[in-house]
């Protein structure tokens, strides 16, 4: 594949302006999973402009675009998550969030408006695009809660999508670097309950009492145990108690604890593994203090993303053509934070990738923190590689 050629280069450097004011605006208006509204509005409205075939309410707020280009060619997809995250911004900027309690922290701001300008781009040149590129606006990433309904909606299916691809801005790398994994890329996600039913009473008189408290303690330090010493060491597995809720002063026991926590994994062998034995766990370690312990998932989670062999192939010859081989990593390290792209990915072969965005100096500003900011001159970055990949796909 060559280089993007001069018209597609100057009609990427013409937008980059309005690219990176849209991100701004997203980043100042933000909307927690599901209540996308504004977020779908502009996003419906600069498509229907472009003169894309819009579909709204797709998963309650999600949009779907399709594109038809003039000549032929295959029916490929780009998706982007659209959702922000209950965080207040620490940060001082001229386009701050302007919604108490509400921030975007990892990126999804500038992921539509990527997918916005990717759509934008294409259809100014109709007539030198193949195919049909469909544009996937997707709600509620963060809860893991809108890529199924979306895809149970039909958003692959209606045109059918052959292929699906999309990308992750990152601070974890720097500007000018993509990533690009085979097989398994990100893990998956399973987020747990565990309540602890004991006997309340007089904090001085714990003899007489079940201490659900104690029992929580010691379900969370050897919970620790069932990855280290029963998921074999050539495995990965992240287990994290987020949470512990109980009692109400200092002096009384109380009936009852609750913890709540997550756990990732990158093959549905060590998945089903861990979460079988997590409940076993838990229950037995409580009767040995005499109380009752019981463990349940939230859904069915978010699995592993798993990017195909010969699509990643394909993108990381995409970015090494924009960009030189020297800025494309192939074989990185496995990313345990989860996304569920991955459905996406198990519905249609396709490759998800990252691209750097980390700022030039000072400390990496971390996902999902309340000082989270990329460096936007990591945003025509993207917007040249998601632009080669999908003239590259459409054209097969």
């Amino acid at each position: 594949m060559s280089k993007t050629t001069p018209e597609w280069a100057d009609e990427i450097a013409g937008r980059l302006a309005g690219l990176v004011a849209l991100r701004r605006d997203f980043h100042r208006h933000p909307e927690l999973s599901f209540e996308e509204r504004r977020t779908a509005e502009i996003i419906a409205e600069r498509l229907s402009a472009a003169k894309l075939e819009v579909r709204t309410g797709v998963a309650r707020t999600g949009v779907v675009g399709v594109l038809r280009g003039d000549r032929p060619g295959r029916t490929i997809a780009w998706r982007a998550d659209i959702d922000a995250l209950p965080l207040s911004e620490s940060l001082d900027l001229p386009f701050v969030s302007a919604t108490p309690g509400v921030m975007h922290a990892c990126g999804h701001d500038g992921h539509a408006a990527i997918g916005i300008t990717l759509a934008e781009m294409l259809a100014a040149r109709r007539r030198e695009v193949p195919g049909t590129a469909v544009f996937l606006f997707q709600p509620a990433e963060e809860i893991f809660g809108g890529a199924k309904p979306m895809i149970d909606a039909g958003a692959l299916d209606d045109p059918r999508v052959a292929e699906v691809y999309g990308l992750h801005l990152t601070t974890q790398a720097p500007v000018g670097r993509v990533t690009v994994r085979p097989g398994p890329a990100m893990a998956s996600a399973d987020f747990f309950d565990v309540e602890i039913t004991g006997r309340g009473g007089h904090g001085a008189y714990p003899h007489l009492s079940v201490d659900p408290i104690t029992v929580a303690a010691n379900i969370l330090l050897g919970m620790q145990n069932l990855i280290s010493r029963e998921v074999a060491a050539h495995e990965t597995a992240v287990l994290t108690v987020g949470q512990i809720v109980s009692g109400t002063k200092h002096n009384i026991i109380p009936a009852t604890a609750v913890m709540r926590g997550s756990l990732r994994t990158f093959t549905p062998t060590v998945r089903a593994q861990v979460k079988e034995r997590l409940g076993a766990y838990a229950r037995d370690i409580a009767r040995a203090y005499r109380a009752e312990a019981r463990l349940s998932f939230q859904g069915e989670g978010c699995p592993t993303v798993v990017n195909h062999a010969p699509q990643s192939t394909f993108v990381r010859n995409c970015a090494a053509a924009e960009l030189g081989g020297d800025a494309v990593k192939g074989e990185s390290n496995l990313v345990p934070a989860s996304d569920d792209m991955s459905l996406f990915l198990q519905a249609r072969p396709g490759c998800y990738f990252q691209v750097g965005v980390s700022p030039v100096s000072g400390p990496t500003r971390p996902h999902h923190a309340p000082e989270f900011e990329m460096n936007e001159d990591g945003l025509p970055v993207a917007l040249r590689i998601a632009a080669s990949v999908m003239l590259g796909a459409l054209r097969g």
